[in-house]
């Protein structure tokens, strides 16, 4: 087992945050290594010896995002987790919830949406990865599942969390989980394949 440095998680854990409170004042293609380390309280000397700039860094801040959803979509093996409406919606609704102000600026700003995208497409083929090992379908069915899934999940998130929506959480949640079942349904029958 690889034994995780406490002083390199500190490090990205106060870089990281840093990055959050600058993303809700300043573009990104304002934000300098100067300000970042200066806003987490550390030495420009650490952050280069772990990053080569901010893209390098905010790669970091995607993965993170997108192994952290993915690991929430997945807390319950997939065939159980697609046959039980919201599951995937809760999960994702209530991360998001965590940080809202940055993950709205994340994903309705046009200065950060770059971001966003990159999670979707991480998150898109891990997704795709495990639909194709869990059902009986193509690799190339799986990756649009995968892809329809995603997409649709995001930019109803986008719009709901710009304000564009007037929906209550279950109102949204229902509208979401609705959409998402009749697209998966032409690809997938998840009751007959929960049942393997």
């Amino acid at each position: 087992m690889k034994k995780v440095d406490l002083r390199v998680q500190k490090t990205n854990l106060a870089l990281q945050q840093a990055f959050r409170q600058l993303a809700s004042t300043t573009s990104y293609r304002n934000i300098t290594v100067k300000e970042l380390t200066e806003t987490a309280h550390i030495n420009r000397k650490t952050f280069y010896l772990h990053y080569d700039s901010i893209e390098d860094f905010s790669d970091t801040v995607v993965d993170e995002i997108a192994d952290k959803l993915l690991q929430l979509m997945m807390e319950k093996p997939l065939r159980q987790g697609l046959a039980e409406p919201g599951f995937i919606f809760d999960k994702v609704l209530d991360f998001f919830q965590e940080s809202r102000e940055f993950y709205t600026i994340m994903m309705t700003s046009d200065d950060y949406s770059f971001l966003a995208r990159k999670v979707e497409t991480k998150l898109a083929k891990g997704l795709s990865e495990a639909i194709y090992k869990d059902f009986d379908i193509s690799k190339l069915d799986s990756f649009v599942c995968a892809n329809f899934l995603i997409r649709n999940t995001m930019m109803l998130f986008r719009i709901y969390n710009g304000d564009r929506m007037n929906l209550e959480r279950n109102e949204f949640r229902d509208r979401l989980i609705r959409l998402d079942s009749s697209g998966l349904s032409s690809f997938i029958d998840v009751e007959r394949n929960i049942r393997k």
